[in-house]
């Protein structure tokens, strides 16, 4: 049995602690899909983002836990559960799986049980996800180093957002784009998010990064683009389609003007 230290803001804040291990999973489970899981039988803990549908997550009390869209729910490796989906509905869920611990070599899990994280933003967490999917099953280069690089944004987001306190108007927005930017979304979708009107959002989003939405999304891209070039695994077509851009000229325009230099040079450039 190991032992555990409890996540708190204090041991994220100091630093005391490494990720051993992280991996990633998509699933579309056939409901009702019942599943029993014996304790210690993993060694990982694992968080699991609810796309669509609900599953109903029991540690054998009175007190099952129910999921549905949008929820995050966290699994400890050490015990027994059962979960099992509702058959009326299509069910789809993203997972990342972990071993994280302090510096003395101790476990950190969230809780004891499992548990619902009632204050993740489900439009920021679910593009987490999908991220350190991405990275873990097509990114060749530093993928694990990347995976871990965004488990612990994840991480971040869930321990600061019941007291964060940002009074910026836009800032559910802009961390919607970054962590959705190879998404497709519209300004009216951002504004809502921001429960402003569309023409007030784009003057606040504008005075406060100096940019417009769709230039801040695009400037994400072509970080992304430039990552993936000089990676050497990509085609310069390869990486303008999977980055969102579908018109050779414009994406040249966007990178050169971005990095200073065309897709093609810095192809040849590695």
């Amino acid at each position: 049995m190991y032992q555990s230290t409890i996540m708190s803001k204090e041991l994220i804040s100091s630093g005391n602690f490494y990720v051993e291990a992280v991996s990633a999973a998509h699933r579309i489970p056939k409901t009702p899909n019942k599943y029993l899981r014996y304790a210690n039988e993993h060694t990982h803990d694992r968080l699991v983002c609810i796309v669509s549908g609900k599953c109903k997550f029991d540690i054998f009390n009175d007190n099952p836990i129910i999921a549905k869209s949008g929820d995050v729910v966290y699994i400890p490796y050490n015990i027994a559960y059962s979960s099992e989906w509702d058959e009326n509905e299509k069910p789809e869920v993203y997972s990342i799986n972990y071993i994280m611990k302090d510096l003395n070599g101790y476990r950190i899990t969230f809780s004891s049980e499992i548990m619902k994280f009632n204050n993740s933003d489900k439009f920021i967490t679910l593009g987490i996800f999908k991220e350190c999917y991405h990275a873990f099953s097509s990114e060749k280069y530093a993928f694990a180093l990347k995976c871990n690089y965004i488990f612990l944004k994840l991480i971040y987001t869930f321990i600061t957002a019941e007291n964060s306190q940002n009074h910026s108007k836009v800032s559910k927005a802009i961390e919607f784009i970054k962590a959705n930017y190879l998404e497709e979304f519209s300004i009216n979708d951002l504004a809502k998010m921001c429960n402003l009107g569309e023409c007030m959002f784009r003057r606040c989003f504008k005075a406060e990064l100096g940019t417009s939405p769709i230039k801040y999304r695009n400037e994400l891209r072509i970080q992304k683009a430039y990552e993936l070039l000089v990676s050497e695994n990509y085609s310069v077509t390869e990486v303008m389609e999977f980055t969102g851009f579908y018109d050779a000229s414009y994406f040249n325009k966007c990178f050169k003007s971005r990095i200073g230099k065309t897709p093609s040079e810095c192809k040849q450039g590695h």
